[in-house]
């Protein structure tokens, strides 16, 4: 009887011992083939997604992964991109602009971001580490960091939370510097006058109103007065942000009908035109994403404008723009979601 006990405690302690190293190999073995990776990223995509999720009355819409995005911006300096000895520079963002190539709906629609709108921009800290968020203009976003690519990656993080957590796939952000090079690449851009801009060239007053006798003659912009179109503010208008959109709203149009010209004339000429200014750029594009970006251009139809609706107000120091919130949803559904299935 006591030999029979033995032999049952050996045997069940044998047994369990089997089953734990098993069952231990089994879940590193899984861990090997990726088993608990696969099942922990299909439960975290789902609520990647979900998080990602905008509602407009009880209609759901996603992110639609057949839109390509790449953001354009231009900080407020001029000079080669150098590096900031601290963690935070003196550079913000002057413009921004979003372009959103839809595959399915063969459209190219861009987006003009105010660099005034009110957010929690992402804020970095020592290192470049994340060090959460400061509710403040976007333009300050590129403000963190060295000012290279972490500055750009944190502008870019800063419109992809803007607009309810989209993907944006390439970004070129670009010194002042490099506007007038690329304007002048695309054989200036044409432009109407309406408003008194006698401060930046004396001829720039506002046309008269267009009539079969009398058509409006467009000006050419060239050189440095492109820069001056796109970028004077305090002193010219009303002196506010909305009013040099609107300028920015025309230019923009100009430039890139301009610009998908050139690209089917040459097709390399998108490729050279950023090699042109490359001192003056940082980019995550190389040699392929930029040919891809450029077949997007030749491609598409002309691009149709868009701009966020909204209150600029004065701050205690600066014009504070706060969005529509409504019209924003709209607007991002529109151009970079779609309706969930």
């Amino acid at each position: 009887m006591f030999r029979t006990f033995v032999i049952l405690i050996i045997g069940t302690i044998t047994i369990v011992t089997a089953y734990l190293a098993v069952t231990n190999f089994g879940h590193e073995f899984g861990k090997v083939l990726g088993q608990e990776e696969i099942e922990n990223a299909g439960q975290t995509l789902t609520n990647y997604e979900e998080s990602k999720a905008i509602y407009i009355g009880d209609q759901k819409y996603l992110p639609d992964p057949d839109v390509y995005t790449f953001l354009l911006g231009g900080v407020d300096k001029f000079g080669t991109v150098t590096e900031s000895d601290s963690y935070i520079n003196n550079e913000q963002i002057d413009f921004l602009a979003l372009i959103a190539y839809d595959k399915n709906k063969n459209s190219c629609k861009i987006l003009i971001i105010n660099r005034d709108t009110m957010m929690e921009v992402p804020v970095l800290g020592l290192g470049g580490k994340s060090a959460g968020t400061a509710y403040q203009q976007i333009a300050l976003s590129h403000t963190y960091g060295t000012g290279l690519k972490d500055s750009a990656e944190n502008t870019v993080n800063a419109v992809e939370k803007l607009l309810g957590g989209i993907t944006v796939d390439n970004y070129a952000i670009m010194k002042m510097d490099a506007i007038p090079i690329l304007n002048d690449m695309v054989g200036g851009v044409q432009v109407v006058i309406t408003e008194d801009l006698s401060v930046i060239d004396p001829s720039f007053v506002p046309a008269p109103p267009e009539t079969s006798e009398t058509p409006v003659t467009p000006v050419n912009l060239t050189g440095d007065l492109a820069l001056q179109f796109i970028r004077r503010r305090m002193d010219v208008a009303d002196g506010t942000n909305l009013s040099r959109i609107r300028r920015q709203e025309q230019y923009i149009n100009g430039f890139y009908n301009n610009l998908r010209l050139r690209v089917a004339e040459n097709g390399n000429f998108l490729v050279k035109a950023f090699g042109t200014v490359e001192d003056y750029l940082t980019t995550d594009c190389d040699y392929v994403k930029m040919n891809e970006f450029q077949n997007y251009i030749k491609t598409y139809p002309e691009a149709a404008i868009y701009t966020m609706a909204g209150e600029a107000r004065q701050g205690p120091e600066f014009i504070e723009f706060y969005p529509d919130q409504g019209n924003l949803t709209q607007v991002t559904v529109d151009l970079f979601y779609k309706l969930a299935e």
